[in-house]
């Protein structure tokens, strides 16, 4: 499932030769992480998200718990860790968006955005993308009770205006559900932006019927809320 993430990149004129050699990046002259006022104020705004019903979460830095997660193979740790929590440790920011669909589909979409001490962002980042690389499928606690969820994870990496991103697919059933999860993380800077959007249906339906309720994470309103990331980290310098 290819995926393509457009940006708009700010340009800057008066470049040096010197200044021409370094790498590019889109907050290579900016602040590389936000505060919690900040991160907070580089949410989508529900004037921002039209096409979504728009809920704050009520997350903040007080609710990210320090229990570890229970997933076997050991390699699939932090890749689980990171699709269930939706942000990394060592995080200092962490701020939570949830967007429904207006015509009352059964999409839920979570938006969190997560800032990091310096590099911190990115080791996580690289983490979670060699967990997922070595995790085809997983064991885990559900957290729900019952028994342990088994599931097939794919990843691949993704266009994004930020430093990097990746895409995720988790697919599981349980009691004759099938759930299928689609999950998409930008690093910029040492900001994380976690997109995911998860559907569920019955696992006898039909190829056909399945595909018109499979879940789907717009490169629309990823790009739109990376945009405003780099807009944050750019007033802040």
């Amino acid at each position: 499932m290819a995926v393509g993430l457009v940006v708009g990149v700010l340009g800057v004129s008066g470049c040096s030769a010197q200044d021409a050699e370094e790498p590019k990046s889109s907050t290579a002259a900016g602040a590389r992480s936000l505060d919690q006022r900040q991160l907070e104020a580089a949410r989508l705004t529900e004037g921002e998200a039209t096409e979504y019903v728009h809920g704050l979460g009520a997350e903040t830095p007080k609710d990210m718990k320090g229990k570890g997660t229970d997933a076997t193979p050991e390699a699939c740790v932090p890749a689980i860790t990171m699709l269930r929590r939706g942000w990394g440790e060592g995080a200092v920011g962490y701020t939570v968006l949830n967007l429904g669909d207006r015509d009352g589909g059964a999409t839920t979409r979570g938006v969190k955005l997560t800032s990091y001490p310096a590099g911190g962002a990115e080791r996580v980042f690289a983490s979670v993308q060699t967990s997922l690389r070595k995790c085809p499928s997983v064991v885990y606690e559900s957290g729900l009770g019952g028994a342990p969820v088994k599931a097939k994870l794919t990843v691949e990496d993704a266009k994004a205006s930020g430093d990097e991103a990746l895409r995720a697919t988790m697919v599981y059933t349980r009691d004759g559900i099938e759930h299928h999860v689609l999950y998409g993380i930008v690093r910029t800077a040492d900001v994380l932006c976690f997109f995911s959007a998860g559907g569920s249906f019955g696992a006898a339906l039909s190829e056909e019927k399945k595909a018109q309720f499979m879940p789907v994470l717009a490169d629309e309103l990823i790009s739109r809320q990376v945009a405003k990331v780099d807009i944050a980290l750019a007033a802040a310098s």
